[in-house]
């Protein structure tokens, strides 16, 4: 049986349950175990379960009492995917560890026993008995023993699970517990040597009495690192500091926090709903209303769309997926849809399984399986207008999935202030819902309200804007263009709070001018554009690198060339970004990939602008733009502007030769001196020249500020200890962690790059440790791979796609998997 056949005997709608072990099938369809094929929630039919048991503690004998019906065909290509890694000592040492787990086991032995023995030493300093007295070393002195034999289990777990991470609490553990030994050793000699030095108060005796008592309080310090590192907030560890250097206890500390989070990829505990309808049918609103409502009903929640370059008509699509875990991807396969019409319908049915659910307004159709009826705009009409399909929708899905009306209704309270018809028509829209009875009804997943409720809502627009704002920004000049016009919407609705210019200019051109006009009277500016915008701005990007004049360039990636899809993803500006432009001139590219990312690097993007004298290009796009996700509080303190512009004096030079290759930058009326901007080539005080000897100068004069950039260039964010890398860049980020997560295959590592040019050797020398890496890139060349190969970094695979869609995590599962095969 093949592993496609084995599938559809998943124990639901009265298939029978079948499951693999170590390629033979069972079955287990009359266990009460098995219902519905749902084993507790933990593992289900239709699947192989041999890499889920592996490390368990139960293996082949549970299968003992089930029937043997078959055996599973494995390809013969994935028969040969053990790489010499599964096979080295340690990969046998980690399963070993993971099946038997010596160190927890013998760990809480000297623990107690310190505890223990510094509790006997008190009543011993109370009452001088003897019987305490004896107690107390002991105890001691078996504690001491166990703790040599708790360390070696303990170094081994140290090696194969954390790769000898240095990160604080496995250092402080090492330290206290070498420390523990050694002074056990110390006191177990000095009563040796005198037992009754316990009974005087010379100084052995204090020192006895004290490395008793203080033990006791190190091992309590033990444990409490040791409770930080199983249970603590990995994040604390992992999260990427964008001045610092990822240290290979990040990695293996991130790799842990991936483990444990691993259950979010199963059905059961995240669903994924596709609304799909014609432009101007209301499915933004309704994305807005049911965001918001799951959110508030303590669900981490994930929004991304997908629609086409008209005002009205065609077909769009939205995706929310709902879980108990954060989700930062989209999926292809979807468990519940929602079609307002039959070409949306038609639109989104490639994203059906056999057990999506889906609710239309149409008729029935047989080639769609688990098709259910509901004339939307016909009830709403009734109800009140077809303008309220959207709201009715809403009201549906909350009845069907049985979750609290309430909640629903506050979130639409919030957008429809002015309509109370939405509140009836969603109240309606509960009531159909909650009669709806269909086997394949989503299961939800279990709700975390506590630690939701604390997160906010926000796309990547909005992030970016606020990175912006934190970088001190004050000057917005842009000329309107999707997918980058949500940026310079933001920044004008933000005009009545913080202290913006903002200007919507006659064209491209015109607008990177102004900003660099803003620039050079001292405000921090910048334009947002697309490809097509971009390409305009090619001479006045050169300018500022003459003139060395900062500026800031969101530039909001679309699929080219020319007009292209304008309404679609791409990550295909890459090459235009590092080299728009005529003559050699310092820029920098960042690419962020997270709503975190995007706001560190809003700020840096301003920050490095100005402290270096060049463009920067922030690497946006439409998946990017327009995705939503939950995010914690920002603590926008942390970013704070630096200030750069010095008071001229009378001589003022402003283009000084420097040894690093940074002049000193006044700005005009500030000081005595002329402040001068050209875009011919100059000499220091920035007068035309056409000397040879200068020319050279000035040029390697700016050349220099390149190693200062370089010095400041963002480390790559790195998961896991394989020695197969999975590289991406930008918006990739939450695609190729789910994927790599979903197979959960220690071969594999995440290298991920929000800085992306220029590179430096510091960023580079990691990669050269993997064995095989494999490049994950939104567009048809592979362009960021192709700059790792220009610095000699080899590309074995290369994962493209360019059909306007950003990667999903589904099928880049598959890809990924498939790439590795041939490895």
């Amino acid at each position: 049986m093949t592993m496609d056949e084995l599938k559809k005997y998943n124990g639901r709608n009265g298939a029978k349950a079948y499951v693999a072990y170590n390629n033979v099938i069972y079955d287990v369809t009359e266990s009460p175990l098995w219902q519905e094929g749902d084993h507790e929630g933990i593992h289900f039919a239709g699947e192989d379960l041999t890499s889920q048991l592996t490390g368990a503690p139960h293996g082949a004998e549970v299968f003992e009492g089930f029937t043997a019906v078959d055996t599973l065909e494995v390809p013969e290509s994935q028969t040969n995917t053990n790489s010499e890694t599964e096979i080295s000592l340690k990969y046998k040492l980690k399963k070993w560890y993971q099946y038997y787990h010596p160190h927890p086991m013998t760990v809480h032995f000297p623990i107690a026993l310190h505890l223990f023995a510094a509790a006997m030493d008190l009543l011993f300093l109370f009452n001088h008995k003897e019987a305490y007295a004896l107690s107390v070393f002991y105890v001691f002195f078996v504690s001491t023993v166990m703790g040599f034999v708790a360390m070696v289990p303990g170094v081994l777990s140290w090696w194969v699970n954390y790769d000898f991470s240095t990160s604080q609490p496995f250092i402080i553990k090492v330290v206290i517990s070498t420390l523990v030994l050694l002074l056990g050793i110390i006191n177990i000699v000095l009563y040796l040597n005198d037992p009754m030095i316990v009974y005087h108060d010379s100084l052995e005796g204090i020192i006895y009495h004290t490395i008793v008592l203080f033990t006791g309080f190190c091992v309590i310090v033990l444990g409490y690192y040791g409770g930080k590192i199983t249970w603590g907030n990995a994040s604390a560890y992992t999260k990427t500091n964008s001045k610092n250097q990822n240290s290979s206890s990040t990695q293996a500390l991130y790799k842990s926090q991936g483990e444990t989070i691993h259950t979010l990829i199963n059905a059961h505990y995240n669903l994924s709903l596709l609304i799909g309808g014609s432009a101007g049918s209301g499915i933004d609103t309704i994305e807005k209303i049911l965001t918001d409502a799951f959110k508030a009903s303590g669900y981490y929640v994930f929004s991304t769309k997908e629609y086409m370059s008209r005002v009205r008509g065609g077909s769009n699509s939205t995706l929310i997926r709902i879980s108990d875990r954060p989700l930062k991807a989209p999926v292809w396969e979807v468990d519940l849809s929602i079609a307002l019409d039959e070409m949306a319908l038609t639109h989104m049915q490639e994203r059906y399984t056999e057990n999506t659910l889906v609710l239309a307004d149409v008729t029935e159709q047989k080639s769609i399986a688990n098709l259910i009826y509901i004339a939307i705009n016909e009830r709403a009409k009734a109800l009140g207008g077809r303008q309220y399909a959207n709201t009715y929708m809403a009201g549906v899905v909350f009845g069907l999935l049985e979750l609290e009306l309430d909640t629903l209704l506050q979130s639409i309270d919030k957008y429809f202030k002015d309509d109370s018809e939405n509140i009836k028509i969603a109240q309606e829209g509960f009531k159909d819902g909650a009669v709806i009875e269909h086997s394949t009804i989503p299961k939800l997943p279990s709700n975390d309200l506590q630690n939701v409720e604390k997160l906010h809502l926000m796309d990547g627009t909005t992030a970016c804007g606020f990175g912006f704002l934190a970088g001190g920004c004050n000057m917005v000049t842009s000329y309107p263009m999707s997918p980058s016009t949500g940026v310079l919407n933001f920044m004008a609705a933000r005009t009545k709070e913080f202290t913006i210019v903002v200007e919507q200019s006659e064209d491209e051109i015109a607008s990177l001018n102004m900003v660099l006009g803003g620039w050079y009277a001292g405000a921090r500016a910048m334009t947002t554009t697309s490809g097509g915008g971009f390409a305009l701005m090619s001479e006045a990007l050169s300018l500022s690198g003459m003139s060395e004049t900062p500026a800031v360039i969101y530039l909001a990636q679309r699929p080219g060339p020319a007009t292209g899809l304008p309404t679609r993803t791409e990550q295909g500006d890459l090459n235009m970004a590092i080299y728009t432009g005529h003559g050699p001139f310092e820029r920098i590219v960042l690419a962020p990939g997270t709503l975190e990312a995007c706001i560190e690097c809003g700020y840096l993007a301003f920050e490095l602008a100005d402290k270096y004298q060049v463009p920067v290009i922030f690497l946006s796009d439409q998946y990017l733009a327009d995705s939503m996700s939950t995010i914690a509080t920002v603590d926008f303190s942390q970013f704070k502007p630096e200030n750069y512009i010095i008071q001229s004096e009378e001589g003022y030079q402003r283009f000084a030769d420097t040894p690093d290759g940074i002049s000193p930058r006044s700005v005009p009326g500030l000081g005595e001196g002329l402040v001068c901007a050209v875009g011919d080539e100059h000499d220091e005080a920035g007068q035309i020249t056409e000397s040879h000897q200068t020319r050279i100068q000035m040029v390697h004069k700016r050349a220099r500020k390149h190693q200062g950039v370089l010095q400041n260039a963002l480390m790559p964010k790195i998961a896991g200890n394989g020695d197969i890398a999975i590289i991406g860049w930008g918006s990739s980020y939450g695609a190729i962690n789910e994927a790599l997560l979903r197979l959960d295959d220690p071969r594999l590592s995440h290298v991920h790059f929000d800085w992306v040019y220029p590179l430096s050797d510091k960023q580079l020398d990691h990669l050269n440790k993997y064995r095989y890496r494999i490049v994950v890139e939104n567009n048809a060349t592979g362009i960021f791979a192709d700059q790792l190969k220009l610095h000699d970094i080899k590309i074995d695979k290369k994962i493209l796609q360019y059909n306007g869609f950003a990667f999903f995590a589904d099928q880049l599962t598959q890809l990924i998997n498939e790439q590795i095969k041939e490895l």
